[in-house]
């Protein structure tokens, strides 16, 4: 419920919690406190208390002044109670836009961390595959050495037949002569 704080300095408009606040804060109370209690204090200082009395108007211009000032305030308790409804109809649409807003940041959220576990999970398969790639080229090369170690020896041997060869050709053909 809107309530006009009853701190005469302050009167700006907050959300009660309950029925019988009468101050926005705990420093208004204290203030309206503080304020009331000089003001009694001086009244009984100076002993106008006793001499405070209301007189009716006895002229006519008196009496329209009276009514005037009467018509003066109800204007302003009405604009006052208008306000103070106004500023209830605000602080109401306030927080379905704050309740709106919030229920678009949570699909946003939602929707982002959809984004970044389905990216995750892309990233988790690219690295699997790069890890399955790098295993399978280790494997190949591991291949490729033994295969040129395989020719390197198999060379080698070629070489000893071929100087074998040679050896065999030159003693035959030496023997023939």
């Amino acid at each position: 419920m809107v309530k006009p704080c009853e701190n005469e300095e302050c009167g700006k408009p907050f959300i009660a919690k309950r029925r019988d606040t009468r101050f926005c804060s705990a420093s208004c109370r204290a203030r309206a406190h503080t304020l009331k209690n000089r003001r009694e204090h001086l009244l009984a200082r100076s002993g106008a208390a006793a001499r405070v009395e209301v007189v009716p108007p006895t002229t006519p211009a008196a009496a329209r002044l009276e009514r005037r000032v009467r018509g003066v305030e109800t204007a302003l308790e009405a604009a006052r109670v208008e306000a103070v409804r106004g500023l209830g109809e605000l602080a109401a649409e306030l927080r379905v836009g704050r309740e709106q807003a919030a229920e678009v940041v949570a699909e946003l959220s939602a929707r982002v961390d959809a984004e970044v576990a389905a990216q995750a999970k892309r990233a988790r398969a690219a690295a699997t595959e790069g890890r399955r790639r790098d295993v399978r080229i280790r494997e190949i090369e591991a291949q490729l050495l033994r295969v040129t170690t395989v020719l390197t020896v198999l060379e080698q041997r070629l070489v000893a037949v071929e100087q074998a060869v040679v050896v065999v050709t030159a003693r035959l053909g030496a023997t023939r002569r």
